[in-house]
């Protein structure tokens, strides 16, 4: 038999995988005993030893006192050391730039928000160079002791160049973001897609904790779905995968902004719920929302139509049961193509709850064959508005070390 010898990437990669084992165990399971992450890994225990002192070296990992013995010397326990460092996560939203600061729990300490008007010239850039520096000047630890930056960015993303290649909101191409962020701030920078950075978010902090197939739909002014299967995300290869804004769910709907009709960010993005919401009023419909807003109909929202919905107004009840449909169409779409475990629903339409999601389920079960539509389970975000800017904090920790690359095995 021929032997087959192991390449440097080989070696480095069994490295990384074993260090994310015992990594993930430890802020699952600690304290723990290095001798128990041996057992649990199968690593020799000369393996396991090693991979704990590195841990304890890069601030990852620290000695929390000894454990019971067991007929020996009583073993050394190991936990997370979630506040060793910090990080920040920035979402660049439609009108908004929101930023987080976070320890490596991914909990945020700081929240900053800045809402700007692309309208008046607002310099989208310049504003985020802003909130990171708010952010910085904030922290708990010193600079030294920041881990990195992430940014969630709607539009199609070069990941390994850091360069938004096209975002509509701003008719920003082949902007290098990295690199103009890379002159203020010297720290480790990462930029991701706004509706993978959700699915991340999400995916180790909060509603698919330790699932494996996971679609993250995320509903704004746009429309996009984050992919996670077998716990990695799926991005395809022009990093485009989760485009589905412009899945057919209405052949006699209205028309798009791509020419085509009834296309489903058409039916359930943010503008196109307040549009139809705005119409019903303007023709007389009773409801709260004409309390809220006067003489003025245009000035309904997307949050004002959810929460009020909620509340049990009739008319918003409507609006968002007809989304909830619609929402459905697309969903089995993807169940069909992906058989997911979960999908999880993202963005300000959550606030309007069961008459969004029962809807949506129902059609799920309908459109949908077999143990698929029984399996997947649609639930709402549990992040709020902060999810993709968590996310992109979570962007940083893989990147860096302070979470596994594969699999979302959920941490509280």
């Amino acid at each position: 038999m021929a032997r087959r010898y192991l390449i440097t990437g080989d070696v480095q990669l069994v490295r990384r995988l074993n260090r994310d084992a015992i990594l993930g165990l430890i802020r699952e399971r600690g304290p723990i005993s290095r001798t128990d992450l041996a057992r649990l890994t199968k690593l020799t225990p000369a393996t396991a030893f090693s991979i704990v002192e590195e841990l304890v070296q890069d601030r990852l990992v620290q000695e929390s006192g000894m454990g019971p013995s067991r007929g020996g010397r009583r073993p050394m326990l190991f936990e997370f050391n979630s506040r060793s460092q910090v990080i920040i996560g920035v979402n660049i939203r439609s009108a908004q730039v929101l930023g987080v600061l976070a320890y490596l729990d991914a909990k945020p300490q700081v929240t900053i928000a800045r809402d700007y008007d692309l309208k008046g010239g607002a310099d989208v850039v310049q504003l985020v160079k802003d909130v990171i520096r708010e952010l910085i000047a904030a922290s708990p630890l010193p600079t030294a002791q920041l881990m990195g930056i992430g940014l969630a960015v709607p539009g199609l993303i070069d990941v390994d160049r850091g360069v938004v290649v096209q975002s509509e909101n701003w008719d920003w191409e082949e902007l290098p973001l990295r690199d103009i962020l890379a002159e203020d701030f010297d720290t480790p920078i990462y930029i991701e897609e706004d509706d993978n950075a959700l699915a991340l978010g999400e995916g180790f902090f909060g509603a698919g904790r330790g699932v494996s197939n996971v679609v993250c739909v995320k509903i704004g002014r746009g429309l996009g779905a984050g992919i996670v299967v077998n716990g990695m995300l799926f991005r395809g290869p022009d990093n485009a995968a989760g485009e589905i804004a412009h899945i057919l769910v209405d052949p006699d709907g209205p028309q798009c902004t791509c020419g085509n009709y009834g296309c489903l960010v058409r039916m359930i993005s943010a503008p196109a719920i307040a549009e139809r919401a705005i119409k019903g009023l303007k023709q007389g419909a009773i409801s709260s929302l004409s309390g809220r807003v006067g003489d003025d109909p245009e000035k309904v929202n997307v949050a004002m139509i959810a929460e009020a919905a909620n509340a049990g107004d009739a008319f918003a009840h409507q609006i968002m049961e007809e989304t909830g449909r619609y929402l459905g169409i697309g969903i089995a779409t993807l169940v069909n193509l992906l058989n997911p475990d979960l999908v999880i629903i993202g963005g300000g339409v959550i606030l309007a709850g069961s008459p969004l999601l029962e809807p949506a389920r129902h059609v799920v079960k309908l459109r949908t064959f077999g143990a698929p539509g029984e399996r997947v389970r649609i639930v709402a975000a549990q992040l709020g508005v902060e999810a993709p800017a968590i996310g992109a904090a979570t962007l940083v920790m893989t990147q860096e070390g302070a979470l596994p690359t594969r699999g979302f095995a959920g941490f509280d």
